[in-house]
């Protein structure tokens, strides 16, 4: 979660779309028919800006019986947003509370025609009536109510205010809990996400992966000061919980806002220290509409996702080599339990004729920087065209600064989709320190 001053701008914007709050609940209906397709997840990399495609996506995936007479009935989760601290502010759909941001997403997806339930849970009793509770994580109501939903949707904010709202966990130093237990109202919430779909934005994307879920930090400070378990006052520090988020997604870590702020260099740090292999990031307004089953997905929205294969990963003094980067556009797809992207149907592939590429600065997108996005990801697409086969850029920070550098190799493929995105596939990444003379 971005929340240092220089990213403030880029966060109020999102924030607007990520709350929403509590609608009354509706009123409990018969339990829904089990649906005969597999169990999927709709993973939003950031700032859903209300994109038709993905919302309709969900909406249909929470349908029970396709064109048939019943609704998709969503339930939403808000609990990551901080509590709403008086009537009035939950009462608002403008403003950014957990309360709130469940009837901005109630009506968000009852113009799409799903009927919602907005799950009544947050991180405080802040006032008298206050219906947003952390005991309604035990409430048999909510969880009846969950029970005739067939579909989940968790808001974005703060992913460990999903942990400490919805799991009982042992308690240890700076919350890196290790052993959790669901909460009823989160059982109940894997039996919705079972009929249908489990659907989240940016921390809910992040809490539907399984251990060592990241809670905080820039790639800059990952590769200075490594990664800490628990969750730190500092939001730049690379921190983790090792128990992990919800695991609807599992073998995989995951990245909300991934190229979007250059959270490449930091998904590999982790990775490397909690020995995972393989990380999905998603983009701001781009999801990968995935069949839990499968481990296939597709790439819709405006953006991509990206595939970081560590398993042939070597740290060297200060850095790694031998990372392999995918990155799929709309109407490509992505297979989890292989590790792999394929080009969408009608791609032409990308012929290196560009002249060579020039270094970067700010690769990683700094919050101390001049406030870019998308760098490395531009850098890679420069990179995939050119003549020459390798591009890099440097840290924004010194002392020690870090240059990425990019390869393509004779295994590395690159696309253009029918939709004008350039695509491209197992780009090999290396991070060094850059050594300067004083």
């Amino acid at each position: 979660m971005r929340t240092l001053s220089s990213a403030l701008a880029t966060c109020a914007a999102a924030a607007l779309v990520l709350a929403a709050s509590p609608a009354a609940a509706a009123p409990a209906a018969a339990a829904p028919a089990q649906r005969a397709a597999n169990p999927h997840a709709v993973l939003i990399g950031g700032n859903l800006d209300e994109n038709a495609e993905i919302l309709r996506s969900i909406v249909d995936l929470a349908d029970p019986d396709g064109a048939g007479p019943a609704k998709a009935r969503i339930a939403i989760v808000t609990a990551a947003a901080r509590p709403a601290r008086t009537p009035e502010q939950a009462a608002d759909p403008s403003l950014n509370n957990a309360a709130a941001n469940g009837l901005y997403y109630s009506d968000l997806f009852q113009q799409y025609g799903a009927e919602t339930y907005a799950v009544p849970v947050d991180g405080a009793d802040d006032y008298p009536g206050d219906e947003y509770r952390p005991d309604r994580a035990d409430d048999p109501a909510v969880v009846a109510e969950i029970d005739t939903a067939t579909g989940v949707f968790f808001g974005g904010g703060d992913q460990m205010r999903y942990v400490r709202t919805l799991l009982d966990c042992e308690p240890a130093p700076d919350e890196a809990v290790t052993t959790c237990a669901d909460t009823p109202v989160l059982t109940a919430l894997r039996r919705a996400a079972d009929r249908g779909v489990v659907a989240g934005v940016s921390a809910g994307l992040t809490i539907q992966q399984g251990s060592d879920m990241v809670t905080g930090g820039e790639s800059y400070e990952a590769w200075r000061d490594g990664a800490t378990p628990g969750y730190l006052d500092d939001p730049a520090e690379l921190a983790y919980v090792p128990y992990g988020g919800f695991g609807f997604v599992e073998g995989v870590q995951i990245d909300s806002h991934f190229a979007t702020w250059g959270r490449q260099g930091r998904a590999v740090k982790l990775g490397l220290e909690t020995g995972h292999d393989l990380v999905l990031g998603v983009d701001e307004t781009t999801a990968v509409v995935l069949d839990r089953s499968t481990g296939v997905g597709r790439v819709i929205g405006e953006h991509g996702a990206s595939l970081l294969d560590l398993s042939g990963a070597v740290e060297t003094d200060g850095g790694v080599e031998g990372v392999r980067w995918s990155y799929a556009t709309a109407g490509d797809s992505i297979n989890l339990k292989r590790g792999l992207v394929a080009a969408a149907d009608g791609s032409a592939a990308v012929r290196p004729t560009s002249a060579p590429v020039a270094e970067r600065s700010d690769v990683w997108d700094s919050l101390a920087g001049d406030g870019g996005m998308y760098s490395l990801r531009d850098l890679a697409r420069d990179t995939v065209a050119s003549s020459a086969r390798t591009g890099s850029g440097t840290s924004f920070e010194v002392d020690p600064q870090f240059r990425t550098i990019l390869t393509r190799e004779p295994q590395t493929r690159a696309w253009t989709t029918p939709g004008g995105n350039v695509s491209f596939a197992r780009l090999d990444l290396r991070i060094e320190t850059v050594a300067h003379s004083h």
